[in-house]
Parts: C-alpha cells; structure tokens; sequence
C-alpha cells in the first residue's frame, strides 16, 4: 500500500493564520495548496503554544502598521513621490562636477545625517543618495569619530598610516606660501619643493593637500584630441619667436620680443620695443645664433610682419647661418604653441603680480624673471629641470629626484603606526 508524503508546513505560515492575515501575505496559488483543515487548526490554537510566541506579536504590528500605509492611498503616494525625488535629484547631482569633492568637504554633516536616520532607512540606502560607497562612509566615519591631535587634519595616524606627517605638510603650505614662489604654477612650485628635498611625495599626493589647505588648482583646458605639436629631440634643432604685449600702469603698450628654444623651453634672448619689429626679430636671432652656434637649424614663427620681412629673410637666406624658417600652419601644420605659453608664464605668473609703473621699471625687472624662468623655475614637461638645464644637456629624468620616494614611505608608515593620540593608545 502506497502512502502519500505529510507536508510540513512553516511556523510563520501559521502564525499569519491565527492573527488572520494569511490572506493578505500569500499569493493566491500558494493558498490553495493549503488544506482548509489545516488552515481551521491552525486559527484555532492559543498563542501560547509556541516558546516566545510574543515575538510574534511584535511582527504582527509591523504587518498592520504596513496594512494602514498601503490603505491610505494619500501616504502612499506621498512616498512614492518623494522615493521619486529622491532618485531625480541623486541622478542630476551624479552628473554635476565636483559634487563628490563638496560631499568630501561635507562629510561629518553626511554621516551625522545617516546615523540619526539609519533605525528607519538601511545605511545601504542612504548611501545612493550621496553616490559614495560603504567603503568610503567608513573611512569618513572614521576621520570624524576617531580624531587625533598628533595629526595635521586631525585623522588618526593608526588607521591612515599612509598620511603625510605633520611636517611634510607644513613644508607644503611654507611653499604655497612662499611670496618668491605665489603665482608660479603648482607643478613647478612641486618640483622646486623635491629638488629642495623638503617633500618626498608623488605630484597626485601634493595636488591632494593642496586641495586640502585651501590651494585650489588652477583652471586647466584639455588639449584637442587633433592637437599635434612640433617635436624636438635635442637643444638648438628648433628656435621659436613671438612676440607679445604688455601694458604698464601708464597705459603704454610694450612689444616684448621673444625667442626661445623649443626642446628645452629657454628663453635664448627678449627684447622691449614700442612696437612689433623685423628688427628686433633679427637682433635676436644674430645674437643666439652667435653664442649658440647651432650646426643646423630651424626657426618656427608666425605669419606676422615682424617675423616676415626683409630682414629677416635676409639673415637667415645668407650664406653664414644654416636656419630654414617656417610659417606656423602654413609651411607646416604646426602651431607656435610652444613659445606662446611660454609668453604667457612670463605674463601671468610674474608680469601681472608686479607693480611696474613704465617702460623704465619693465626694462629693469625683466632680467630678474628671465633669469629666474631659465634657471629656477623647475618644469614637469622637462623631468624636473629647468630650461637653464636641458639646454646645457642635462637628459630629462624625472626619476633622479623621486628615487628616495620609498624609504621617505616606509618611515611615514612607521611613524604613524607608532605615534598615536590618547584616544587610540
């Protein structure tokens, strides 16, 4: 004789039956497998059958407080709605720029927010809203709860022992600080910084306390993807000349003559005239081609008529000097690019910080910022050098300054591990 299988049914499916809500849980096919004896038996039975059965009762509030929402059509739609907020405004400000940093910048009003609200919304959940993950609440849970004096920025050194120490973070603000230094470029003010050896850190770590003390970064304009510039691959195979003006506090306009290097990025000779001359141009280019003496040469210019003329075609045509000049973007597809950042440095990093009344004051300060471009002014396009530098033949190496990166590590790893506040000791 065969016998069919018992069905061993779960305690919830019958506590859900004895407080009548069986109805409301289960699916309709679910419900018809259940035989209507069972189902009699089990609405019949005393709540006190089971150990801790009050449990129970604590569930079934939950389930009614749900029944109450769901029937109230108006609270319902009320929470849809503002889920509905809530996921428009998280995918507009994913798309803002900068809005992780001001959430970084906000990060103990976020966390005090998340833990006062996260009994009634999962932590999981609040998260999406700010668009950080739970590694990254951690870590600034961390920094907020667990502060220590003996760090700069208060993080404590046993849980960021990557940090850097208190005092390589004062040697960088000393440099961001430094008047000689105030409107050279960060980068430059980096490397003048590790040649120094007051800092041992990558370039990323000192934007990022930068950042952190107060020292925004300048605006920077991504290259087109068609950008293709000239290259050179030795000092005095490519010679480049501009010209660019300036205005003195009596209003007068300054023609300042450039030509510099391409490789190398020195500035080989300038000249201040009233106005763009063929000229000066000329005087320029005889007086490097002498000191330099470059076996061969090329000159890059634009198409302005103090860079073609007589003059100068007259120079370089004779039969003393080895030099082909091409017109930028007509001779070749190469801008002037190169010497026109160059008049630019010159301009917004010194020129336009300085009080320089006249033609006389400009002529006299010019020496000072030329010397200090070539021969102080580190560049991350030059490995670290300065112009001065890689014109002299001096190989572009970053590598040459940074090689003490690792054991600089291993000591900030060390004494970060074993200096520790009171609260973590």
């Amino acid at each position: 004789m065969k016998t069919s299988k018992r069905q061993s049914w779960d305690t919830a499916i019958k506590h859900l039956a004895r407080h009548n809500l069986i109805k409301d849980i289960l699916p309709p096919d679910t419900l018809k497998a259940i035989p209507s004896s069972n189902l009699s038996r089990w609405r019949n039975e005393p709540d006190d059958k089971y150990v801790h059965s009050e449990v129970n009762h604590l569930v079934k509030q939950e389930i009614d407080l749900i029944k109450r929402i769901n029937q109230s059509s108006k609270i319902k739609n009320i929470n849809k709605a503002y889920f509905r907020l809530c996921d428009t405004f998280q995918e507009v400000i994913s798309k803002v720029k900068g809005v992780k940093s001001f959430v970084n910048e906000q990060k103990e009003l976020v966390i005090n927010s998340i833990e006062e609200i996260k009994d009634v919304i999962p932590i999981e959940n609040a998260l999406k809203v700010f668009s950080i993950s739970r590694g990254t609440y951690q870590n600034y849970k961390s920094t907020i709860i667990h502060k220590c004096e003996s760090s700069y920025f208060e993080w404590c050194r046993k849980r960021f022992p990557n940090q850097l120490l208190p005092d390589e973070v004062k040697q960088i603000k000393l440099y961001m600080t430094n008047d000689s230094f105030k409107y050279w470029s960060k980068a430059s003010i980096y490397l003048k910084a590790l040649r120094d050896e007051k800092i041992k850190s990558s370039l990323s770590t000192f934007y990022k306390y930068c950042r952190l003390l107060g020292y925004t970064n300048n605006t920077f304009k991504k290259k087109a993807d068609f950008y293709n510039p000239v290259i050179s691959s030795k000092p005095n195979e490519l010679w480049c000349a501009d010209v660019t003006i300036f205005k003195t506090r009596d209003n007068e306009k300054h023609h300042i003559h450039f030509l510099i290097d391409h490789y190398s990025k020195k500035i080989l000779g300038y000249r201040v005239d009233k106005k763009s001359s063929g000229y000066a141009i000329t005087s320029l280019l005889k007086d490097a081609y002498l000191r330099y003496k470059p076996e061969r040469l090329q000159l890059l210019t634009d198409g302005g008529s103090e860079n073609v003329n007589s003059l100068v075609s007259g120079f370089v045509n004779s039969k003393a000097v080895n030099i082909k000049h091409n017109i930028a973007q007509k001779d070749v597809v190469f801008s002037n690019s190169m010497v026109e950042s160059v008049n630019k440095v010159i301009k917004h990093q010194f020129l336009y910080h300085l009080e320089i009344t006249n033609t006389r004051s400009l002529k006299k300060i010019l020496p000072e910022i030329i010397n200090i471009y070539n021969t102080e002014r580190p560049q991350m396009s030059l490995g670290g050098n300065t112009p001065f530098e890689t014109q002299n033949g001096l190989s572009i190496q970053l590598s040459r300054y940074t090689a003490n990166f690792h054991e600089q590590k291993q000591l900030r790893l060390l004494k970060n591990k074993n200096t520790g506040c009171s609260k973590c000791l």
